[in-house]
């Protein structure tokens, strides 16, 4: 990412540029060697300190390794359902999503888990998967169990992970730590609610009327905000912001709209300036998250908040930039997709201490929107939950998920993310793949 934003060359000699590649093969000859052991300034007390401003020396108990609490069985297993595949945008097909799921067992009976969304184009495919079965070993002869020191850990012994297979790491050894806690998530991170407001996000419709139909639907259900996936077609994207205007001007309902980065900056200023902004609040992803200063300058022109996809952008870096440019009037990014908690902790302090709302992308699966909606209710300056419509198609193989209460999501109550799995049913998915290892 780094690389993206800065594009900062360097020129050098032959002679030290030798010398410069010898230094970095030794480097990386130590980084692949460094045994999962070693030791890191960054501690999960420490993210948590910084976090809250307060200190958290009380939770290091949960974080602490002992051969009586070390990983004895890695449970991994890939999970999809047609019900969930969607298209997010008339500019792309459909996309067929996995629930990658990890399934850590300590000597003592202690329990994490997590769950990880992957979206594929052609069919369900199973690369997380193995990259977690790639990396079990690894994970059966840790030597400690802080989620931000095994993170570093990982990133400098197996920097080819992903992100994605790093945060389901992660985020089941916080869920270990909070269920050694025998607390909810939340509190461990320094809760500050226990509910929060949600919006009903909806999937790309071919057609207005089944936009107005959704709408309708959904506010049975208690939703007063709706989030549109579009077309990403001016011409018509104008023709529904008309009609929902139109339809809905005295209901007292509000609209955000996600143009997956499809139109450039003169486009979305169109868009944005027919936006009656006592019913459209929010547009996401109007340009391309790189375009910092186009943003700032759409920002102050619109009376609609903008922010970010923050889907496949979000360093450290990259969220500095963004608020030295002034680029948005919110940050955005999900806790699955960028490595786990642990870099979501720091994300959230650089934001909270220019205080920069960070609206937590929760899309997916009620793992995944559990782990965001803990990290959402452990930070203030979070204002929405996104919850993903049709909501039962994101159930599948859960016991306990259903937290809405009208349009308000509440916090589990039960230890760590706070929903049980049926691992029973998982097997009944229209595509299902499971890898394990043990001592």
């Amino acid at each position: 990412m780094e690389d993206k934003l800065l594009h900062k060359k360097i020129r050098t000699d032959s002679s030290t540029a030798l010398t410069l590649a010898v230094m970095a093969c030794l480097l990386l000859i130590s980084f692949m060697s460094t045994p999962l052991t070693g030791q890191t300034s960054s501690t999960a007390v420490d993210l948590l300190s910084a976090f809250s401003g307060e200190p958290a020396n009380q939770y290091q108990p949960y974080f602490q390794f002992s051969q009586a609490s070390r990983i004895v069985a890695v449970e991994i297993y890939a999970v999809g359902t047609d019900s969930t595949t969607a298209q997010y945008s008339g500019q792309e097909h459909a996309w067929h999503v996995v629930n990658n799921i990890l399934r850590i067992t300590t000597a003592d009976g202690f329990e994490g888990i997590s769950g990880v969304d992957t979206y594929h184009d052609a069919e369900f495919g199973e690369q997380v998967l193995l990259e977690l079965h790639s990396v079990a070993a690894d994970l059966l002869a840790l030597q400690s169990l802080d989620p931000a020191v095994v993170w570093a850990m990982l990133k400098r012994s197996r920097p080819e992970l992903s992100d994605e297979a790093r945060a389901n790491i992660d985020i089941a050894l916080w869920d270990l730590a909070a269920q050694r806690a025998d607390r909810p998530l939340h509190q461990l991170l320094g809760a500050q609610r226990d509910s929060i407001e949600a919006y009903a996000s909806l999937p790309f419709y071919h057609t207005l009327p089944e936009y107005v139909d959704a709408v309708n639907q959904y506010a049975r259900l208690g939703f007063r905000t709706f989030k549109f996936h579009i077309w990403g077609s001016i011409e018509e994207d104008v023709r529904l912001v008309e009609l929902i205007q139109q339809t809905f001007a005295d209901s007292g309902y509000r609209f955000m709209v996600d143009l997956e980065a499809a139109y450039n900056y003169e486009e979305a200023q169109r868009l944005g300036s027919l936006m009656d902004e006592r019913l459209f609040i929010v547009m996401e992803a109007a340009i391309d998250d790189l375009l910092l200063e186009q943003s700032a300058q759409l920002k102050n022109k619109l009376e609609v908040m903008i922010i970010p996809a923050g889907y496949n952008i979000y360093s450290t870096e990259y969220i500095r930039q963004g608020i030295e440019t002034a680029a948005w009037d919110a940050g955005r990014f999900d806790v699955t997709v960028v490595g786990g908690i642990s870099n979501a902790l720091q994300l959230l302090t650089i934001a909270n201490d220019a205080d920069l709302v960070i609206d937590i992308q929760s899309w997916g699966h009620s793992l995944a929107q559990a782990v965001n909606l803990h990290l959402m209710l452990a930070n203030e300056r979070t204002r929405y939950f996104e919850a993903a419509m049709p909501k039962q198609a994101y159930e599948f193989g859960m016991q306990n998920a259903d937290l809405l209460n009208l349009d308000r999501v509440v916090a589990p109550r039960r230890a760590g993310l706070g929903v049980e799995v049926n691992w029973d049913e998982l097997v009944n998915a229209d595509f299902y793949r499971k890898l394990s290892s043990e001592e």
